[in-house]
């Protein structure tokens, strides 16, 4: 018959170990716990794949890698680089794929799955509707392009057994100074799936004195 440890020894030592690791959740336990998400950028977690669909529908050829496989790469290498200026890369691409209704509702769509299949239950997403008009889109239409893919990504989330609920933030860009027109817009929809208003941007040169209005 083994003995027990005396508290203080190695023995103790491992067994008080063994038990907090056995008390630590799983990887399962963590995906299919519910959780919040209060910040997340909708330009910033696009599927590769989405990505590079987007683009050949487009005909935007800035992309650094045409295959989804290393444009994921490539997205996670420049995310994790510690280089600002890289990381801002990956968004001049994301944001110049989402210049149509169809891949704003896409991806809005696509968001709202993805969180779901994380666990999250409740979302709120943020993107700027004044970098999605490249395409002819005026900022209403912009809005109700990402709110009617949040809905149907809800849809399809729950038709797979997994609820969420995803609220948009408007975001006004520090360097365009139109923070008071996207505010009304933020309020203008606020029953309608809008649930805030930031600013956002570089805040060198684009002091808040801009946005006093």
């Amino acid at each position: 018959m083994t003995r027990p440890s005396p508290s203080g020894t190695p023995g103790a030592a491992t067994d008080r170990a063994v038990k907090a690791a056995r008390a630590l959740p799983t990887a399962d336990q963590i995906l299919r716990a519910p959780k919040v998400l209060l910040h997340d950028h909708l330009d910033g977690g696009l599927r590769p794949a989405t990505v590079a669909e987007l683009a050949r529908d487009a005909g935007y050829t800035g992309l650094p890698e045409s295959d989804p496989e290393k444009l994921g790469i490539w997205f996670r290498e420049a995310a994790d680089s510690g280089s600002l200026e890289r990381y801002l890369e990956t968004f001049a691409h994301t944001t110049a794929v989402m210049q149509s209704r169809d891949a704003l509702f896409r991806v809005a769509s696509e968001c709202a799955q993805d969180l779901a299949a994380d666990g999250v239950v409740y979302a709120e997403v943020r993107y700027a509707p004044e970098q999605h008009l490249e395409g002819g889109l005026g900022l209403e239409e912009v809005v109700e392009a990402v709110n009617d893919g949040f809905r149907e990504g809800e849809r399809l989330a729950a038709a797979e057994g997994r609820r969420i609920k995803v609220g948009a933030l408007l975001t006004a860009m520090r360097h365009a100074a139109r923070s008071l027109e996207i505010a009304t817009l933020a309020n203008a929809y606020r029953d309608r799936g809008v649930v805030g208003f930031d600013i956002a941007g570089a805040e060198a040169g684009f002091p808040p004195t801009r946005h006093l209005e």
